[in-house]
Formats: structure tokens, C-alpha cells, sequence
């Protein structure tokens, strides 16, 4: 009896804080879905991929069958520069245009956890920032496919893994969007924003220029330097989100919110 009647609280408990959740999230999605950014967020990747995935090719190659490009070294560094650049601007301003300072006073004046609200920010920003990236997927899905080389391009080679792509993509993506979400509530607009995006920007800037062997295919080297490029963003960003939205999280419980 004692066990049951526990459960039965605790059961309560669950079933409102997804129900909770649930009302964060949905009202978020809505009122950002009504604002201009996630849209411009949209064209902006749109226009990088097609640069990094169509024109370049079609530009630098020359005279030369386009698909050459593709087999190239450098097909890796373009294309990955040009995608976590893409994808830390569009998480970045997704966050930012999703943490509205006042809104949280209509929020948390219902019976509300102030996590349970941060989480539902957190879950919106981070789904609309990956349906805009899967549209730049998309893409580069359908330049393999329409040039035939889907499996046989350099990224999907040994040294470069479908695992090590996906996972910096997505670590990005949760670092931009969620850091970006929480920080704003305790910051002026945009530093965040500048910060997750110079972050980003700094590794892609300062790796290759001290792995002179990236794009080289031939070299044994030039493979490990192209596998530790790809890797280093989950291994470097991971701990950085944690803390990021920990310190961050910890701040937004603790502070006294104006009406």
C-alpha cells in the first residue's frame, strides 16, 4: 500500500510536467514560426549550400566534368566549413529569436517550473534549428546522388565518418541554439549569438591552417588530420554545451524575474 500510494504522486508529478513541457514547447514553435527570422535562418543555409554545393563546383571546375570536383580532397573542407558555419549561425539566431525576456513573465506567472519552461525553450529552438539543417542535408544529399556518388565521395571515406559528420553537425546545432536560448534571458541581445558563431568560426579558421595536410588524399597524414578536423568538434563543443547551459541554467533559477 505504502509503494502504491508513493507511485501515485509521483506519477501526477510526470503527467504534468509533460503536459507542461508540452504547452512550452508548442507556444514557442507557434510564435517563432510568426516571426521573420527562422525564414531569413532558412534562406541563409539555402544560399550557402547551394554556394558550397553547386556554383563552387560549377566555377572552379574549369571546363572540367563537375563531378571531378567531388572526388577532390578539398570537397571535405568546403563542404564541412561551409555546413558548421551555416548551422552555428542558424542555431544561433533560432535561440536568439526564441528567448524572449518578457515572455517569461507570462510563463512563470502560471504554475510553472522555471526548468520545465527553460527545457520547452531549449526542445524548440533545437527542432526548428535541425529542420532548417536537414533542408542544407537535403541538398548535399541530392548533389550525390544526382552526380552518383553518394557513397564514394571523400567525406564518407574511412578518415572522414558518417558518425563523426552527423555528430558535429548535431553537437553544433544543440551548442548554437540551446546555449544561445538560455543566455539570453540573462544578456543583451546578440552577444550570444556572437559568441556560439565566433566560436565555430575560430576552429574551422585555426585547424586546417595548423594541419597543412588536410587535403592531402594521398598522404597518410593528410587522412588522420581529416579524421581528427571532423571529430574534435564533438570532443571540444560537448563539454562546452554542458557547461554552457549548466552555468547558464543555474543563473536563470536563482534570478528574481520583474513584473
Amino acid at each position: 500500500m505504502t509503494s502504491q500510494n508513493n507511485n501515485i504522486p509521483r506519477t501526477k508529478i510526470n503527467t504534468k510536467f509533460c503536459l507542461n513541457l508540452g504547452i512550452v514547447y508548442k507556444e514557442s514553435i507557434k510564435k517563432m514560426l510568426k516571426t521573420p527570422l527562422p525564414y531569413i535562418a532558412l534562406i541563409v543555409s539555402i544560399l550557402v549550400c547551394l554556394i558550397s554545393f553547386i556554383l563552387l563546383p560549377i566555377v572552379t571546375s574549369y571546363g572540367q566534368p563537375i563531378d571531378s570536383y567531388y572526388e577532390k580532397p578539398y570537397w571535405v573542407v568546403i563542404t564541412m566549413q561551409g555546413s558548421w558555419v551555416t548551422f552555428a549561425l542558424v542555431g544561433a539566431l533560432i535561440g536568439e529569436t526564441n528567448a524572449i525576456p518578457n515572455e517569461q513573465i507570462y510563463f512563470l506567472s502560471k504554475p510553472l517550473k522555471r526548468s520545465t519552461f527553460l527545457i520547452g525553450k531549449c526542445l524548440s529552438s533545437l527542432t526548428i534549428s535541425i529542420c532548417i539543417a536537414l533542408v542544407s542535408l537535403f541538398i548535399l544529399f541530392g548533389v550525390a546522388i544526382s552526380e552518383g556518388i553518394t557513397w564514394k565521395i571523400n567525406i564518407f571515406t574511412r578518415e572522414a565518418n558518417p558518425f563523426s559528420i552527423f555528430g558535429s553537425y548535431l553537437i553544433i546545432l544543440i551548442f548554437a541554439s540551446c546555449i544561445t536560448t538560455v543566455w539570453r534571458y540573462q544578456t543583451k541581445g546578440g552577444i550570444w549569438l556572437i559568441a556560439c558563431f565566433s566560436l565555430v568560426l575560430i576552429y574551422i579558421i585555426i585547424y586546417p591552417m595548423l594541419q597543412t595536410k588536410l587535403s592531402d588524399n594521398d598522404d597518410p597524414l593528410g587522412k588522420i588530420a581529416r579524421f581528427w578536423w571532423l571529430l574534435l568538434p564533438i570532443i571540444i563543443f560537448t563539454p562546452l554545451t554542458i557547461i554552457g547551459i549548466s552555468v547558464g541554467s543555474y543563473v536563470f533559477m536563482k534570478q528574481e524575474i520583474e513584473s
